[in-house]
């Protein structure tokens, strides 16, 4: 369907077109203090001891299972391509496989010059395959049912062309204009097969033109409209880069990457595979000794063998729960 290109008004500017946290719940923590519902595990690094406490079995291998959250990040993919396609404008013609008569209609009597008017129509025409048209109306034409001139403008290029390649003008001001202040309005409407050439850098330099001729009395709004399109038409179909849309589409498509790969891999790589060697440590347990033959420490009351290089520990008498656990050591 069309969409608006922009538009303006003699009171109001210009205005461009519609182109187109944290959560609640449980998660899996792991801590070098304790918390409720935590357990105290103990693994070796660098000869020590180092003790976390973790509300999950941090011994656990991932599964290989999680790659399947990759196919979460298919949508954003998608997303990212289309971002970077965006960025990038590479105008081709359209095909004139439709009814190409340029409509100019004006009810108002705001065309001075109609032929330099056509002609400028007819150069853009040649160069990009759309369209143009303009319709000149008075206010009461579209106030009175309307709640904005783009509204009015969509209902004339849908009941008026079948297509998506034309490029409606619309211009109004009041059927009797004051002589000190003229309250026109104008509105551009623009059917979806002309976004890859209308992009919104190549209708803001027609917006921004068409507002500043309109301005300037010493032009009347068909004379406006005509310098408008004779400045959009040399570069309308000259390649552009949408360098804030590359920039926001390289940012999107990092933040995606390294989601995924925290949500694979993991904050730390290296700690979460050290987790796998550790082993549940109660909290009573706080002895530790130095291995008679390479030095490392060691929490006692958990190992037959160092840890570090696997020789023979000193033998301790142990005290033991109910449930086999070592609570204290006798000597």
């Amino acid at each position: 369907m069309p969409h608006s290109s922009g538009g303006g008004s003699h009171g109001g500017g210009s205005h461009g077109g519609s182109h187109g946290g944290s959560h609640g719940g449980s998660s899996r923590s792991a801590r070098s203090t304790y918390f409720p519902g935590s357990t105290r595990y103990v693994y070796y690094k660098d000869n020590k001891p180092e003790f976390v406490y973790a509300n999950y079995d941090i011994t656990q291998k991932p599964s290989p299972l999680r790659f399947l959250i990759l196919l979460f990040y298919v949508p954003f993919l998608f997303a990212f391509v289309l971002m970077g396609k965006a960025g990038i404008s590479n105008p081709v013609k359209l095909n004139m496989d439709y009814d190409t008569d340029i409509v100019i209609k004006d009810d108002i009597g705001a065309v001075k010059d109609v032929e330099s008017l056509t002609d400028s129509l007819e150069a853009f025409q040649d160069k990009t395959g759309i369209t143009p048209a303009v319709i000149t109306v008075d206010n009461d034409k579209w106030i009175r049912n309307y709640t904005n001139l783009e509204n009015y403008a969509y209902d004339l290029y849908v009941n008026k062309f079948e297509d998506e390649k034309h490029w409606l003008i619309v211009y109004s001001e009041p059927a009797t204009p004051d002589s000190g202040f003229t309250d026109w309005y104008w509105e551009g409407m623009q059917g979806n097969d002309t976004d890859n050439i209308l992009t919104e850098k190549k209708t803001k330099v027609f917006n921004e033109a068409l507002q500043k001729y309109l301005l300037d009395k010493k032009y009347d709004p068909g004379e406006a409209i005509t310098k408008a399109f004779n400045d959009v038409t040399p570069d309308i179909m000259k390649k552009s880069v949408n360098w804030s849309m590359i920039f926001i589409s390289i940012f999107f498509g990092g933040f995606i990457a390294v989601h995924a790969f925290l949500m694979i891999v993991g904050i730390n790589p290296k700690k979460a595979k050290l987790y796998q060697t550790a082993i549940k440590c109660d909290e009573e347990v706080v002895k530790q000794e130095t291995c008679n033959y390479c030095g490392g420490v060691y929490v006692v009351g958990h190992h037959l063998n160092c840890p570090h290089c696997q020789a023979p520990v000193k033998a301790h008498d142990y005290v033991v729960d109910d449930e086999g656990r070592v609570t204290g050591i006798l000597n």
